[in-house]
């Protein structure tokens, strides 16, 4: 009896030490381990379970931008004509292949039309950003406001219901304040479903909460007055629109080149009015590519279709962008939301997580655009931060894991000191008549107990202590880490700014150049204007001396005319006179000869009355 009392104690003592040891062992080993494969800990199956590989924290849901950050947003592109906007909020889903594209377009500025085409379509780029080729000055204005650019892209693909219905309410605006209406350049009118539009049935899914922008009661659509012939307008965002609307943050606007004749750009800016480049012909040269201008067009919806949130409309009344009669999908990897990849017209699927992104190719025997080291550094900053989160998450599993071994330690001390207490008094129960030997080697070996426990417990403190300073060095080192990264990623961060500013530099530079060589040609075009009106005006002036010459001559010869006239009367009243006087005189020599006929008749017969008779035969003699 004796010899089971003296062993239980000590047997029961051992037990404890092995099992606190093995703890403190495992506490230990756990603190070295590998996150990927962590030792497990005495738990239930489930809890100790480890995970299949570390993840990234998972993204946050789509947050659209509030109503006026929309109008903001898509204010400087609202009044371009449909098929335009269709182009721009497709291409802005593809921000970089925009930047690639205005540095290809600026490597090969010769090109025009058709040969402009064909050596874009060659390009590994989307059927928008090619057909964006077209139009330089909207190009320029997407890469050179790369942020609103995105921003843009951004949104429609998320959440393009709202998009569009900002870019109708901004039309509207601009039709209350009389800014926009038809003229010889666009033509206004309202708006339609487009013909043979089928929606595309594998439509990513996009924002389905509540409206941000309800559709207006009447969609406005904007088109070229000349079908082959596109003048894209350009107008101060901040003033077209009637009352002032806040320029998105680091927009941009660059007044145009040419103005209307007898205006200043100054003048047509505060007027917020309408100015126009040269026109687009987009005939052959550009529909000879299935994603020509023809090919694209707009779906504003329907507009009884207003609460979103209540009844999902169906897809013909949902607004999107039209590509070859079906709704246009998206498949670019930098406006994603991160939280799934879509496909379009079944092309496969967009690149895995973790793959680089695409580097778009420039023009042959040219150096790769700067967008690659970008998106290169990208990249590594991406694997950086998902590397670091993996780090913490692995930290915070072994402090949880270290945590409940503490917890189930303490656990275990405790139900085996209350065992042992429940023990001793039980046998102090039981053996009331016991000797003072026995219960003098029982207090001994329960103070024993309770020095190795409380050996146990400052050997255990101790290694909480090692562990605590372990873990402060695990996170003083995650700290500098983090900070490290921190400071390579402001260095990587001044690097891309500077070289986004050296690009932006190069990128305005060029744009002088192009506003020189459009204000050169411009004057030059004035020039032959002004040579041609002055042409014009001197003909003009020739033409009627001609005439005033003509008149005079008319003149003259109806003078000379109604001179011979005048003679000619004036002679046939001189020959009418002559008649006259003719045969007056005739008249009178007659009527004198009647009268000395009547008087030489008259004498005759007093001759004969005077005479006598003569002889038979005998003439009558005259009368002295």
């Amino acid at each position: 009896m004796t010899t089971s009392l003296r062993r239980t104690p000590l047997a029961r003592l051992l037990t404890i030490s092995l099992c606190i040891g093995a703890i403190g062992i495992a506490g230990c080993n756990k603190t070295d381990s590998t996150p990927s494969a962590p030792a497990p800990a005495p738990a239930p199956p489930a809890a100790a379970a480890p995970a299949p590989a570390p993840a990234a924290p998972a993204p946050a849901a789509y947050t659209p931008p509030s109503a006026e950050q929309l109008y903001q947003l898509v204010a400087p592109i609202a009044l371009y004509p449909d098929k335009l906007v269709a182009q721009v909020l497709a291409g802005a889903t593809y921000p970089d292949q925009i930047t690639a594209a205005h540095g290809w377009l600026a490597q090969n500025a010769s090109l025009k039309g058709g040969p402009l085409a064909d050596a874009a379509n060659q390009q590994p780029w989307d059927p928008s950003v090619k057909s964006l080729t077209a139009f330089r000055p909207v190009l320029d204005q997407m890469a050179g406001n790369i942020a609103w650019t995105e921003a843009l892209g951004q949104a429609y693909y998320n959440d393009p219901a709202d998009v569009m219905n900002a870019i109708q309410v901004m039309r509207q605006r601009a039709s209350a304040a009389g800014r926009l209406k038809n003229n010889d350049k666009l033509r206004v009118a309202s708006a339609a479903t487009p013909r043979n539009y089928a929606p595309a049935p594998d439509v990513q899914p996009v924002y389905a909460g509540p409206a941000v922008v309800e559709p207006p009661p009447q969609f406005i659509t904007i088109e070229p007055a000349q079908p082959d012939v596109v003048y894209v307008p350009s107008y101060d965002p901040q003033r077209i629109y009637g009352e002032p609307v806040p320029v998105y943050p680091g927009y941009a606007y660059t007044p145009p080149v040419e103005v209307a004749p007898g205006y200043s750009r100054g003048q047509m800016a505060a007027a917020g009015a309408f100015t126009f480049g040269l026109g687009v012909v987009v005939g052959a040269a550009l529909e000879r590519h299935d994603w020509g201008w023809r090919s694209w067009d707009v779906n504003w919806g329907a507009p009884r279709y207003r609460d979103r949130d209540r009844a999902v409309p169906p897809a013909y009344a949902r607004p999107a962008v039209v590509y070859n009669n079906s709704t246009y999908i998206s498949r670019s990897t930098t406006v994603v939301n991160n939280v799934r990849n879509v496909y379009n017209n079944n092309a496969p699927r967009g690149l895995p997580p973790g793959a680089p992104p695409p580097n778009f190719a420039a023009a042959p025997g040219l150096p790769p655009p700067q967008n690659a080291q970008f998106a290169q550094q990208q990249q590594q900053q991406q694997q950086q931060r998902e590397q670091q989160a993996r780090q913490q998450q692995a930290f915070m599993r072994q402090q949880q894991e270290q945590q409940q071994a503490a917890q189930q330690a303490q656990q275990l001390q405790a139900r085996q000191r209350q065992q042992e207490q429940q023990e001793r008094h039980a046998r102090l129960q039981q053996h009331p008549q016991q000797d003072p030997l026995q219960r003098q080697q029982a207090q001994q070996a329960q103070q024993q107990a309770q020095q190795q426990a409380q050996r146990q417990a400052r050997q255990q403190a101790r290694q909480q202590e090692r562990l605590a300073q372990q873990q402060a060095r695990a996170a003083s080192q995650a700290q500098q880490q983090q900070a490290m990264q921190e400071r390579q990623q402001q260095r990587q961060s001044a690097q891309q700014e500077q070289s986004r500013r050296q690009q932006m530099q190069q990128q305005q530079a060029q744009q002088q150049a192009r506003v020189l060589q459009q204000q050169q040609a411009q004057q030059q075009q004035m020039q032959r204007q002004q040579a041609q009106q002055q042409a014009r005006q001197q003909q003009h002036q020739e033409q009627l001396q001609r005439q005033q010459q003509e008149a005079q001559a008319a003149r003259q010869q109806q003078q000379r005319q109604q001179a011979i006239q005048q003679q000619q009367q004036q002679q046939q009243q001189r020959q009418q006179q002559q008649a006259q006087q003719q045969a007056q005189q005739a008249q009178q020599i007659r009527q004198q000869q009647q009268q000395a006929q009547q008087h030489a008749a008259a004498a005759a017969a007093a001759a004969a009355h005077r005479r006598p008779p003569g002889r038979p035969g005998e003439p009558p003699k005259d009368q002295p």
